[in-house]
């Protein structure tokens, strides 16, 4: 094996999958950002975070002033347009509409979905969590409601490898298990 720059080491955790945030600001503007730091934090309860790059962030200051997110998964067959989405803006700015993707309501939150999303999570902000001297905060948010179009080769999650690099989901292995 070689040696990876320790400011490298977190790419050894790929493919991640890609999620477009959605919040809203005070004002009800929706703003929508791709993340690919998302995972799984509890069963229960259901908690899930999201790594995002500062607290100039508008996923961050708009989570943390409404209370509310929703993480949509991105597809492949709408990927293009979600990661377009990434550009810079100014608040107010609709990416989604900008980039051709559909809004609707949500369930149990105030923040409207991604029409094009097989998969949703609808979750309330439990925590944010600033790590001293770390370039990103989490995200902590309870799932709330979730709906999904069904598994993995369903909804045909995008996985990012990093920069410009994703990729689908792959071959599926069973192996022996422990606990059951």
């Amino acid at each position: 094996m070689k040696e990876v720059p320790l400011n490298q080491s977190v790419k050894l955790i790929t493919p991640r999958v890609t999620a477009l945030i959605t919040t809203v600001d005070k004002g009800g503007n929706v703003n929508a950002a791709p993340y690919s730091w998302v995972a799984p934090v509890s069963f229960s309860p259901p908690l899930v975070y999201v790594g995002i790059g500062g607290k100039h962030k508008h996923t961050y200051i708009n989570a943390k002033d409404t209370g509310e997110f929703v993480v949509n998964i991105v597809s492949e067959d709408f990927g293009q347009q979600a990661v377009n989405c990434e550009e810079q803006h100014s608040p107010g700015t609709n990416l989604m509409e900008k980039h051709g993707l559909g809004a609707e309501p949500s369930k149990k939150v105030g923040v409207p979905r991604v029409r094009e999303s097989r998969s949703v999570m609808e979750c309330k902000v439990k925590e944010m969590v600033e790590v001293d001297g770390s370039d990103h905060v989490l995200l902590i948010g309870e799932i709330v409601h979730a709906e999904s179009e069904g598994g993995i080769d369903d909804v045909k999650p995008l996985m990012h490898d990093g920069g410009r690099k994703f990729r689908s989901v792959g071959k599926e292995t069973e192996l022996e298990r422990g606990n059951n």
